[in-house]
């Protein structure tokens, strides 16, 4: 029996098949990109969908100072913040993220619930809180979930499941000697958008990062800065702000975001709506500032009486 004739297939067919994947492949990489997010452009923050749209505690906000609550909600407890921890160093295209090794790092105290453990560390330039319209040259993140959940992604679909602390960092003439050796990993990480990392050889100290005073800070309850934007986060902003040179800041300006540097990765300030703002301040409490209220009253109709007192001679 003879064996059937194969069918006749051209030479360039198999090229043309070759052809046609890797266009198939260059138009999913262009809608990938596409549906990705940016700090400008179409894709840029006022073009975010879902709640970063339709969410009523969004943040960054801007802090007034004299609408802050002030009160007394305890300190903030960093367990294990003095250790010297390796780590590594990503451009993720969007920030500078910093992820440290070895043992949990954790927060806890003031009002929070639960246990938080450190995912991990990343800046924005410039800062995306304000305080009182005021935005400062950079801002850094120290970003933790609730241990009671398997990890970051599944903490921040739950209410109060994120805790992050940001510090606030104001130009100085001098550098900041605690940033150099991230900064370092920052120039060589600045072209290299994605999974490339470089690890921290000298073992970095995240208690160096945050101010003297860590006592003080102003708390809300807010959102990731990030799409999804989920309304997942209590916030703390330290009060005590940190210094940074302008040649820090511009290294930072010079990461790349693909085929341009990313001059800056902070989202507008969004509408504080009817959520409270409270400013901690150790020893605080309405009693007392009842009783300074008071005493404040007694003192000023003391001072017109006796001017009144005084017009009479």
């Amino acid at each position: 029996m003879s064996r059937p004739s194969r069918p006749f297939l051209p030479r360039w067919l198999p090229a043309m098949h070759l052809l046609r994947l890797i266009g198939l492949a260059l138009l999913g990489l262009h809608a990938s990109r596409a549906s990705d997010w940016d700090y400008g452009g179409e894709h840029g923050p006022e073009n975010w969908t879902g709640i970063c749209k339709t969410g009523k505690k969004q943040s960054p906000i801007d802090i007034v100072t004299d609408e802050a609550i002030r009160s007394d909600l305890g300190a903030l407890k960093f367990d294990r913040y003095d250790f010297a921890f390796p780590g590594t160093v990503t451009n993720t295209g969007h920030s500078v993220q910093v992820k440290l090794g070895g043992v949990p790092i954790h927060v806890s105290g003031s009002n929070l619930p639960s246990l938080y453990v450190l995912e991990q560390m990343h800046f924005h330039w410039d800062a995306e809180h304000t305080v009182d319209s005021t935005r400062y040259p950079l801002e850094l993140h120290f970003v933790h979930y609730d241990i009671q959940y398997e990890n970051f992604s599944v903490a921040a679909e739950h209410e109060n499941g994120v805790v992050v602390v940001a510090v606030l960092f104001e130009l100085s003439a001098e550098d900041n000697v605690d940033l150099t050796v991230i900064l370092k990993l920052t120039e060589m990480v600045s072209h290299w958008v994605g999974k490339s990392m470089v690890t921290i050889q000298k073992k970095l100290i995240p208690f160096l990062l945050l101010p003297k005073d860590h006592t003080t800070y102003y708390h809300y309850q807010g959102s990731l800065t990030t799409p999804g934007c989920q309304e997942s986060v209590m916030w703390f902003i330290m009060t005590e702000r940190l210094t940074v040179s302008e040649t820090q800041v511009n290294v930072f300006k010079s990461v790349m975001n693909g085929d341009y540097a990313l001059q800056h990765n902070y989202r507008p300030v969004q509408l504080l709506g009817d959520r409270k703002v409270y400013h901690r301040l150790e020893g605080y409490s309405a009693a007392s500032s009842f009783t300074s209220s008071v005493v404040s009253s007694i003192l000023s109709v003391i001072l017109v009486r006796l001017l009144q007192s005084c017009e009479g001679f």
